[in-house]
């Protein structure tokens, strides 16, 4: 019977652990309807009991025929219940563009999760990204076009860097062509092709590429850039063609079409102008070589190469002599003032100042573990007595951690109250450090 109530009671601690385990979802959307350069969303959540020390570590990869973008933006914090239990959890978005017609599955990866399993102590956790896959295509009517480009608007803008009805020969004149798609980026927008008729010479620029996005990071459109400089050799009647851009028009599924007018112009004769010649050869004069000697021969090997080669030999010795010790105690020292209390202390009150509640959490659980205070934020708050830093701080953990936060969380004044708090300790224990005298 004795034995039976232990395997029960090793099944239910078993239960309880995985339950507590931390969790990551993933999905695609949309998951089905994909269109190639289109986005994909990959949205990923990773969740955790108690509360995270720390950023999880998205991964970059690569997708073969794909481009895939893990933008810069913060990530989403929120809260979800998991078997009955409140997690906390941390959302990232990745954006893949598939750039050919096919089926795509999602490489192996791993995040690294820091959270609080024991506080204030942190586990890391390691947790596989679910291969998940997805098919692209090309609209049936738009696969016997050279370039896909799905967008639901496109233009197309030039400018000349002088008016074209007072060119003359030897003059040269630079075009700016700038093409606009929106929700399409950048980079998939084609190179434009520039031509010319005989008599005038072409020297195409290096084309720009960027996307714009809202003051928020919200991705708006993309562009290209293209400049070429028209340099005039002969005078007479030229007609630039006309450039045009078909695209997929996902408003109506249909292609479209986007043309730059054709351009013609006059170009007058300059008298003053004189074609540049190439330059005349130099005449060769034929010299017999003088006769070598060993000496002349291998001098510089000796005087050189010999030289450098005991100079690198005594370098060498010297890097394996010293750079280890070198670079062992700069490694310590570095890994000492990561970890010192001043250093998480300074973390804390940046990511007071930016508002960012969630590194601000993190960091003054790391803080308080390395300040010689309490471990644990009631000990803390019991210690100061101070009744503005605890509101602050009660104010953002209900921010993170409640299903309906009402109080306000302000960075900044977080920040005041902590370095007051941290500049009284310093003094307090300055104080008690002093030694008494010998002899009153």
């Amino acid at each position: 019977m004795k034995s039976i109530f232990m395997v029960m009671a090793l099944a239910c601690s078993a239960v309880t652990a995985s339950g507590q385990a931390p969790v990551i979802h993933a999905r695609l959307e949309p998951a089905k309807g994909i269109i190639v350069g289109q986005p994909v969303h990959l949205v990923v959540e990773v969740l955790v009991p108690n509360f995270f020390t720390g950023s999880p570590d998205f991964p970059i990869f690569e997708m073969e025929n794909a481009i895939v973008v893990l933008p810069e933006e913060t990530p989403q914090n929120f809260n979800e219940q998991v078997n009955g239990q409140t997690y906390a959890g941390i959302r990232r978005t990745y954006f893949i563009y598939p750039q050919q017609p096919g089926d795509f599955r999602l490489p192996p990866a791993q995040l690294t999760v820091p959270y609080a399993n024991a506080p204030p102590k942190t586990t890391e956790a390691h947790l596989s990204l679910l291969p998940l896959t997805f098919r692209a295509d090309i609209p049936a009517a738009a696969r016997g076009l050279s370039y896909f480009l799905p967008t639901t608007r496109l233009t197309l803008q030039q400018r000349w860097s002088s008016p074209l009805n007072k060119l003359r020969v030897g003059d040269t004149v630079e075009r700016t062509i700038t093409v606009t798609t929106i929700k399409m980026q950048g980079m998939l927008i084609p190179p434009l092709p520039l031509e010319a008729q005989a008599g005038i010479r072409i020297y195409p620029g290096e084309p720009k590429v960027q996307d714009l996005k809202t003051d928020h990071g919200e991705f708006v459109s993309g562009q290209r850039t293209q400049s070429a400089k028209y340099f005039i050799q002969k005078e007479g009647d030229y007609t630039l063609p006309a450039i045009e851009l078909k695209w997929w028009n996902l408003n109506t599924n249909r292609v479209a079409i986007t043309t730059l007018p054709v351009v013609h112009f006059v170009a007058a004769p300059n008298p003053d102008y004189v074609a540049e010649l190439p330059p005349e050869p130099e005449p060769v004069i034929n010299v017999q070589p003088k006769p070598i000697s060993p000496w002349t021969r291998y001098r510089f090997w000796i005087r050189v190469v010999a030289t450098l080669s005991v100079v690198m030999a005594f370098l060498s010795f010297l890097a394996y002599r010293y750079f280890p010790l070198m670079y062992r105690s700069m490694k310590t020292r570095i890994e000492q003032h990561r970890r010192s209390e001043a250093a998480y202390f300074h973390n804390l009150v940046q990511a007071c100042r930016r508002d960012d509640a969630g590194k601000a959490y993190q960091w003054l659980l790391r803080w308080l573990g390395h300040s010689g205070s309490p471990k644990t934020i009631d000990e803390f708050l019991k210690q100061t007595n101070d009744e503005a830093l605890t509101q602050q701080i009660n104010s953002l953990s209900a921010v993170l951690f409640a299903s309906e936060p009402k109080k306000k969380w302000t960075g900044r004044t977080m920040a005041v109250l902590l370095e007051r708090h941290r500049k009284v300790l310093s003094n307090h224990s300055r104080q008690h450090s002093r030694l008494p005298l010998l002899n009153p």
